[in-house]
Formats: structure tokens, C-alpha cells, sequence
């Protein structure tokens, strides 16, 4: 769209894990709903995501000597899961199912151009949800004993690691017809 303003469609495929024995209060002790409910969640994850990158440097600027940018980025995605929670003590939550939602990507980067348009990049991102079924752990009773989550909650995943990008873009040609400025 501009120097510092691109748009960037992707692709993540990456596994899930969460575990109620690593969540830690402020005095590093386990939450009573977290050791109530003594969950993990396993899982795969397939994302495809529009986002709208903000670069802070035009990397690209060959004349520059500058060939690496940070970014932040904010977008749009969907995404298919498939998940499976057990608890140890309290065989109820034992869950396994398959989930397609939508989710807010956003997050920061940094990226080097080792090309004209290949680039290396390293990434943090968290997804904002639009469903509290990731986990299959939703707050709403199922059961006696299922009310063991956040009903006014949603889910979130997040997401570090390396990419390969390529980027696409046209080189402005002057029109034809345009004045050069010499006479023949």
C-alpha cells in the first residue's frame, strides 16, 4: 500500500498446549479453579490471516543501508482446530473435538530483507477469540460439577516464531508521452 503500510496474507500451521498445573498466582502457587479442575489441552491448529503490517524502516530501499525492520501488525483470521482436554480429577471435562472460528491476530515483529523480496522474520502474536470453546472449557453447565470456566471469557492462543516471506510489489514506471525535456 505504501512504504511503511503492507498488507500480508498468511498461513500458520503450529500445535496447542495448555496446562492448568503452570498457571501461578502472584505467590507462584496454583489458582483453586486451576487446581480444582486439573486440565491440559492438546491439540493442531491451522490459520489463514489477512493483516495490515506497520514497518518502522523501508527495509526494502536498496540505496539504504538499512535492511531490517520492526512491525506491528493487526488483521483477521480463521482457523481450524482440533483439541482434546482431560483432567485428572474430574473425568467430565474430558472433551475431544474439532473447532472452526474466527480470531483477531496482532502482535510485533522484526524482519530482514535478504532480497529484492525475500524476507526472514521473527514474530510474537496473540489471537483474541470469538468463541470460549477452544478448550472445550466454556463456563456453561453441561453437568453439576461443569461450571468450572469463565462464561464471560473468551479464548485466546498465541504465537512466536520464524517466517520466510516474499513480497510483492510493482516499480512505478513514468507514462508514456511524458515530456523528457529534450528537443529533436
Amino acid at each position: 500500500m505504501s512504504a511503511p503500510i503492507t498488507l500480508r496474507a498468511g498461513f500458520t500451521a503450529g500445535m496447542l498446549r495448555a496446562d492448568d498445573g503452570n498457571v501461578k498466582d502472584v505467590n507462584n502457587r496454583t489458582p483453586p479453579l486451576a487446581s480444582y479442575r486439573q486440565a491440559n489441552m492438546k491439540g493442531s491448529l491451522l490459520e489463514a490471516s489477512g493483516v495490515v503490517e506497520y514497518n518502522f524502516f523501508d527495509y526494502h530501499n536498496r540505496r539504504d543501508k538499512v535492511h531490517f525492520t520492526p512491525y506491528v501488525f493487526v488483521g483477521l483470521a480463521g482457523f481450524y482446530a482440533s483439541t482434546q482436554t482431560t483432567s485428572s480429577a474430574n473425568p467430565q471435562l474430558d472433551r475431544k473435538a474439532g473447532l472452526i472460528s474466527l480470531a483477531i491476530p496482532a502482535g510485533l515483529g522484526f524482519k530482514y530483507a535478504l532480497s529484492e523480496h525475500w524476507n526472514l522474520g521473527l514474530e510474537a502474536g496473540a489471537r483474541k477469540l470469538f468463541t470460549d470453546n477452544l478448550d472445550h472449557v466454556d463456563g456453561k453447565s453441561r453437568g453439576q460439577d461443569d461450571r468450572v470456566g469463565n462464561p464471560n471469557d473468551q479464548d485466546w492462543y498465541f504465537y512466536n516464531g520464524l517466517s520466510i516471506s516474499y513480497t510483492f510489489y510493482k516499480i512505478r514506471c513514468p507514462e508514456t508521452g511524458q515530456a523528457t525535456g529534450r528537443k529533436d
